[in-house]
């Protein structure tokens, strides 16, 4: 290795093929995740003028993230990572074929919608805690800051581009071309995922006795004394009981749920505000959307390539206690599409920091064999605070306007995150 490569994690992580494969295919997966929520958003703008329609088609997506987050985990935790990811993955190309093919022949309603929009949900939110769990496994120690880094910028901004991607596609080959589109994607995600080696699988095995042992199923039968493996529903509980049961772990994943349901509400809300308040087009919403993901990806990326220990707790308290809250109120209060994109971009920057400090501390908290169910509760957080937030808007957005809506959340974010996030548990984490 040479001393430039030395001096570049970013170089020395996508050097390695494992690492490399398994990035991509993650990147791709939060892209379509991304693209997914816009396409339902603005297709529900096109075939009703009811602004609670939005907020309602977000509680069917997200919905199935309160209900699987958690078990997902768990499961993840039993089986060969790999082969979970593949299964999944397929399933999900074969829902956005069916969909493209209904949105296709005008078969769309807001009820069909919505089903779709629960199936979808369920597929993309159990392959998340396992992609999440997967990092650890692929990089040592002494990465796994700078590897988190990485992952959180490539997939959250993918999932932000993703965003603006949605718009353009409906633009250019429009609603059904765009679940076609995602199909494609899916595919090669699930190609590049075959090529990923994750060590730990081949290690399991060997630590069951399966390979270095071959009487350990006889010695089981025969020992009457062995405890038998817990089932999903302890493992969850376990999981729980883990994650919540100590600081800082139990404060990130409260803050985790705060994110989802706080972002969540400008996310369904600014398509319409782009539509009514700036009149511009589906396009325009996904790029404004997409916008927070590059700044997202820039200060992440600059995480990433750092060697020097960072004061995650101080970053945590500074840029989710502050930063989450304030960004979404100074959107509100954007005079223009392009000052709210300047906004965007400077959102994403405090973003980047702020989520690649709160995933490294999580993951640094959790031992590898609960790695999963930590990461199931977290996803549990951010997915399932979407329906809390798409509920939120349902509610306010007919009463005040999407902007006045999310003025309020930004207040209330801030009200909340500043409290527990300035306690020494969290800064000096």
């Amino acid at each position: 290795m040479t001393v430039s490569e030395e001096q570049n994690p970013i170089r020395e992580l996508l050097g390695e093929a494992n690492f490399r494969n398994f990035w991509i295919a993650q990147v791709l997966m939060f892209g379509i995740n991304g693209t997914v929520r816009f396409a339902f958003v603005w297709l529900m703008v096109t075939l009703t003028d009811w602004s609670a329609a939005e907020g309602l088609i977000g509680i069917a997506y997200g919905v199935p993230a309160l209900l699987f987050s958690l078990p997902a985990g768990a499961w993840s935790d039993r089986v060969d990572r790999k082969r979970f990811f593949v299964a999944w993955a397929s399933l999900a190309c074969a829902a956005f074929v069916v969909f493209a093919v209904v949105v296709g022949f005008d078969a769309a309603t807001p009820r069909v919608a919505g089903v779709a929009a629960v199936v979808l949900g369920s597929i993309l939110v159990i392959l998340s805690p396992n992609l999440n769990a997967i990092v650890p496994l692929l990089v040592p120690p002494e990465r796994l800051v700078n590897a988190a880094a990485l992952q959180n910028g490539g997939g959250q901004a993918a999932g932000f581009l993703g965003l603006a991607l949605g718009g353009l596609l409906i633009q250019w080959v429009g609603n059904a071309g765009s679940f076609a589109m995602m199909a494609v994607v899916c595919a090669i995600a699930v190609v590049l995922m075959l090529r990923v080696q994750i060590p730990s699988d081949s290690d399991s095995e060997s630590d069951s006795g399966s390979d270095s042992n071959p009487d350990a199923d006889s010695n089981s039968d025969s020992n009457p004394g062995k405890s038998k493996r817990p089932s999903l529903f302890a493992e969850v509980v376990a999981g729980m009981r883990y994650g919540l049961g100590r600081e800082p772990s139990r404060t990130l994943l409260i803050l985790a749920l705060i994110l989802g349901s706080s972002f969540s509400v400008m996310q369904i809300a600014m398509p319409r505000v782009v539509e009514t308040e700036y009149l511009r087009d589906s396009g325009a919403a996904g790029l404004l959307l997409g916008s927070f993901g590059l700044g997202m990806l820039a200060s992440s990326m600059w995480v990433a390539r750092l060697r020097a220990t960072m004061r995650h707790g101080f970053n945590v308290a500074r840029f989710i206690g502050i930063g989450l809250g304030m960004g979404q109120f100074l959107l509100s209060l954007a005079p223009s599409y392009w000052i709210a994109v300047l906004v965007m971009v400077s959102w994403g920057i405090n973003a980047g920091v702020a989520i690649a400090s709160h995933r490294t501390l999580l993951q640094q908290h959790t031992e590898p064999a609960m790695m999963g169910r930590v990461m199931g509760i977290m996803t549990l957080g951010f997915a399932g605070g979407l329906p809390f937030g798409a509920l939120t808007q349902a509610l306010l957005s007919p009463a005040i306007g999407p902007v006045s809506t999310m003025r309020v959340v930004g207040l209330v974010t801030m009200a909340i995150t500043i409290p527990l996030t300035w306690r020494r548990s969290i800064r000096a984490a």
